[in-house]
């Protein structure tokens, strides 16, 4: 009797291990996801030589995937137009097996 019990918690304990697995890849494959949606926004923004169209379409589509982005010109040239911008993207890095949500930042300049 005590070796099913044994094998039961066993079994449980192996289940758990990879509940845990599978949220810290999920996890990483969210954060990946998130710098790669990062370069793409500092991608388009210099392609389009700081257009704001475009940094309020970047915007408005970081919402639709569930992101916060922030653009904040920081260098202007001589004619008033924006040459550099910092580009930060807050997201959610989340483990719902271990109920672990922590907000994380990528940070990077478009020129």
């Amino acid at each position: 009797m005590g070796q099913v019990f044994k094998t039961f918690l066993g079994l449980f304990f192996l289940l758990i291990t990879g509940m845990v697995g599978i949220g810290v890849v999920t996890a990483g494959i969210q954060s990946a996801n998130a710098r790669d949606y990062h370069a793409d926004v500092i991608s388009e923004i210099e392609c389009s030589n700081f257009n704001e169209g475009v940094t309020a379409a970047c915007m408005q589509q970081a919402i639709k995937q569930g992101y916060q982005l922030r653009i904040n010109t920081m260098a202007y040239d001589d004619l008033g137009h924006a040459k550099r911008a910092e580009v930060i993207l807050n997201y959610q890095y989340a483990i719902p097996a271990l109920n672990l949500v922590t907000d994380h930042q990528v940070r990077g300049f478009a020129k």
